[in-house]
């Protein structure tokens, strides 16, 4: 389809999208272009629909997406507790939405203006800058859409952006709007602090069973048992069935022997050779040398060092010449040759330094080399027992009985929790294997899971064998820890009242340098700093407090390594306005955006609120019970 519409667009060259569009990426990305899609509906908008095989597609890479950020697997519940699937579902209505305004305004684009959007996106270009087909057809293969699919695609993104292009177009932020954010993102204050820790006020006496029952069943949800599973782990990995000792010194001399420079060094020789055209010049210089003139002197009468004729210090392979290589390795060290033909000439060369080869014996490598050669038996044997273990399970074997005719060893976890611990807290080892813990926390006992990667090479099955669900702790369970947060929590409301006290003291008009030596403080004065930047000498919150107010102004707010922080802003600064600095038209680029996004969402709603959405809430339950396991 894209050869023909490709013929029929004749001769063009190629143009770049669309220049940046908030839309594209704020509302739908780019990315998403390549989703599958069946019949099946899970939402519809005016003549628009949301198929459930895209949701389920969009909704398992975002869980996967988000899971890579935060550095472990996300549950189902967890996914659906973190509003994702209303996310990735808003995402594809606003989506359909467009698609129904585009539908209904007959917007549409040329063949040939899409095939030259299409070899314009950077995805589909070579190491060239240029269209190449073959980049097309791995990307689609790799996303697991025909040509005629990723067209039908493109075609809509493509019309989705005509609509948005005429919502926004180039509406640029007004200036006084521009000066405000401005001021906002580059004044910058000073202030004045003093930092109270724990040491600053008494410690705290122990609770008595009433206090401490009383904040325990305040913080109850704090001191909640996750869900434990109990797994099953059958690894089979190389490295686990390699077997070295099986290993003959045979074979292992045989691969020695095809790499002799791996474990040494060839030999290498010094080389300096005189070149010569005149036939006669050659044989004079050769008897100049029989009769007792150095090869040095000779070169030297040339005009020449040593280093304008010196080849280097080479191995006999990279001598391009064969005669010469095979004189100077047939020589002694210090010997000058007679004059010899080459297929450059006639030369006659010296040979110097020569550094012999230095191998290893076989004896002091063979170890590496039957690890290596029994790593890659190992290799083959993998993929020979997976196909045999996956046929084992549909024949409907149990882990035990497949670890039984293997010989594999079959590993248990009595208990894990999504985040990787165990009951005790401590991070639970576990195999190298993508994705293990996110399959096995949507895996039910009794359900057959696919295996996971271990590595490069490796696999690995498991079984969820139990379940222990997410239950409330008794307090002797965790009584040493809620005695610690009961203490910490007293100290810091000590902390906060006696830095209110303090804070109050300055808002009546005390002097802050006596304040704090009054109350055996050190007063700090910070550097200068931004709403964005500054050194962490203070946290995030004493930053937002110290631009909430005039020159004067006194806050509290956590400290940035724990305790409290009493402040007083000392000084107020804003740089001049000038429209044309670069990062004034980087702020003039940021608003326009977040003003087109803002126009654009406030049309989607429109859209909805005129047409209505409805939502297959029975398939959407059902997609995001089964999307992440797909």
């Amino acid at each position: 389809m894209l050869t023909a519409m490709h013929k029929r667009a004749g001769g063009f060259v190629a143009k770049v999208f669309i220049a940046l569009l908030v839309l594209s990426f704020g509302i739908w990305g780019i990315a998403d272009i390549f989703r599958g899609f069946r019949q099946d509906t899970l939402a519809q908008v005016g003549d628009a629909q949301v198929s459930t095989q895209s949701f389920m597609t969009a909704y398992s890479r975002e869980v996967q997406n988000f899971s890579q950020r935060i550095g472990q697997p996300l549950s189902r519940e967890q996914a659906a507790n973190l509003g994702l699937p209303g996310q990735v579902l808003g995402q594809l209505v606003a989506e359909a939405s467009f698609d129904h305004v585009a539908t209904n305004l007959k917007i549409g684009i040329s063949s040939s203006q899409l095939v030259k959007q299409i070899q314009a996106n950077p995805a589909f270009q070579g190491a060239d800058g240029r269209f190449d087909r073959n980049r097309l057809v791995q990307v689609l293969y790799a996303n697991q859409l025909s040509e005629d699919m990723y067209v039908s695609q493109a075609r809509k993104l493509a019309e989705r952006r005509q609509v948005a292009e005429a919502l926004s177009g180039s509406i640029r932020p007004p200036e006084a709007l521009l000066q405000a954010a401005h001021r906002f993102r580059f004044e910058q204050r000073t202030v004045n602090y003093v930092e109270l820790t724990a040491d600053s006020v008494p410690p705290v006496a122990a609770p008595n069973d009433a206090e401490l029952e009383a904040f325990f069943n305040d913080h109850k949800a704090d001191y909640r048992a996750p869900e434990y599973r109990k797994l099953a782990l059958l690894p089979v990995i190389p490295a686990d069935i390699a077997k070295p000792d099986d290993v003959s010194d045979d074979v292992a001399l045989k691969q020695y022997n095809a790499d002799p420079d791996r474990f040494g060094t060839t030999e290498r020789r010094q080389i300096w050779q005189l070149t010569y055209t005149d036939a006669d010049k050659a044989a004079a210089d050769e008897q100049k040398i029989k009769d007792g003139t150095s090869f040095e002197d000779l070169v030297t009468e040339k005009g020449l060092t040593l280093s304008d004729v010196d080849l280097g210090l080479l191995t006999k392979d990279a001598v391009l010449d064969p005669t010469i290589a095979e004189t100077a390795f047939s020589a002694s060290a210090g010997s000058v040759s007679e004059v010899i033909d080459t297929a450059f000439g006639q030369r006659i060369i010296k040979v110097g330094e020569i550094k012999p080869a230095a191998n290893k014996p076989f004896d002091e490598v063979k170890d590496i080399l039957k690890k290596e050669i029994a790593a890659e038996d190992a290799e083959r044997e993998v993929l020979s027992l997976h196909d045999e273990i996956e046929d084992a399970r549909a024949g409907g074997a149990t882990l035990a009985e497949i670890s039984q005719r293997f010989s594999l060893p079959l590993n248990t976890i009595d208990a894990i929790a999504s985040d990787g611990t165990g009951p005790d807290g401590e991070t639970v080892t576990l195999p190298d294997a993508d994705n293990l813990l996110s399959e096995a926390f949507i895996t039910e006992p009794g359900d057959e899971a696919p295996p996971v990667q271990v590595g490069r090479r490796g696999y690995l099955w498991f079984d969820v064998t139990d379940i222990t669900p997410a239950r409330d702790r008794t307090l002797d369970e965790v009584r040493e820890k809620v005695v610690a947060d009961w203490t910490a929590d007293q100290t810091q409301k000590q902390l906060v009242a006696q830095a209110d006290e303090m804070a109050a003291k300055l808002k009546e008009g005390a002097d802050f340098p006596s304040l704090a030596t009054a109350s055996e403080m050190e007063l700090k004065t910070s550097e200068p700093f931004s709403r964005d930047r500054n050194d962490n000498t203070l946290s995030a919150q004493a930053v937002t407090e110290a631009f909430s107010g005039p020159t004067g102004y006194v806050a509290t707010a956590d400290g940035a390594n724990g305790g409290r922080i009493v402040l007083q802003v000392a000084n107020i600064t804003t740089p001049a306005f000038f429209a044309e600095a670069d990062e004034m038209k980087q702020l003039d680029n940021e608003l326009s955006q977040m003003l087109q996004t803002s126009l654009i969402s406030q049309f989607v709603t429109g859209v909805q609120n005129a047409i209505g959405v409805e939502i297959n809430q029975a398939a959407l339950a059902n997609a995001i019970g089964t999307s992440t396991n797909q």
